[in-house]
């Protein structure tokens, strides 16, 4: 049970901390932890919703991409080019980290 609380608690760091830090590098008006988990849980329903609604990939991509930015803008209140942004920022900040973190885990697993 504590591994599971463990993973669940460092899946939302890895996906609410780029928000935020995105959020600040932009200049959001709101840039806290409670705004950014808001925003990924909207992104996320939204992205199920477009999944769901069985449009083809590209314009699923494109419309998550529209509706997503607008309502991140109005969660962080920040323009919608600078959601697009921090959308692209926490992208960038989460493969990084999956990327490090994976390694970490191989590299444990390795030197057993």
């Amino acid at each position: 049970m504590l591994t599971f609380l463990l993973v669940l608690l460092i899946a939302a760091l890895i996906a609410v901390v780029p928000v935020m830090i995105g959020a600040r590098m932009v200049g959001a008006a709101k840039t806290n932890f409670g705004a950014a988990l808001f925003g990924v849980i909207v992104l996320g329903v939204v992205s199920a919703v477009v999944r769901w609604s069985g449009v083809n990939e590209f314009l699923g991509w494109v419309i998550s991409a529209v509706v997503g930015g607008l309502l991140l803008a109005q969660i962080l209140g920040t323009t919608f080019w600078r959601a697009i942004v921090v959308s692209i920022i926490a992208t960038v900040i989460q493969v990084i980290a999956v990327v490090v973190l994976a390694g970490t885990m191989l590299a444990s697993v390795v030197a057993r």
